[in-house]
């Protein structure tokens, strides 16, 4: 009994932050009102493994960087756009270069989330 117990607690309680997280991924409105005339994202931070910036313009051009824990460089240019809710980027260098990525932004704060693509987590931005 205190195993059926426990399952259907562990059931509830991932269930609950399955739906918790659906309703904190960023619609395509709230990208746009965030992203539309453009922002400067602050990448990763802290515990990380990286840090770095990205200008996105409201042309749908972004450039920036980012830098590595171990020193490494890793320049950012490229265009990106709103598709549904998601924002997509197609950056020119890097593991995806030239291949559109379209990720979910899921809310970690009031001007903070975690970038995900599918179910990989690629990592943080902020904004002031």
């Amino acid at each position: 009994m205190r195993a059926v117990i426990g399952v259907l607690a562990a059931t509830l309680v991932i269930g609950g932050a399955a739906a918790a997280a659906e309703k904190q991924k960023m619609t395509g409105q709230e990208l746009t009102a965030l992203l539309g005339q453009g922002k400067e994202l602050i990448l990763g931070g802290p515990g990380k493994g990286y840090a770095g910036t990205l200008s996105l313009g409201a042309d749908g051009k972004g450039k920036g960087q980012v830098k590595l824990d171990n020193g490494q460089v890793i320049p950012i240019e490229g265009v990106w756009a709103i598709k549904k809710d998601k924002f997509c980027r197609t950056w020119k260098g890097g593991r995806d270069a030239g291949k559109e990525i379209c990720e979910t932004w899921v809310k970690t704060g009031d001007k903070s989330v975690e970038v995900m693509v599918g179910k990989k987590d690629l990592g943080t931005n902020s904004w002031n």
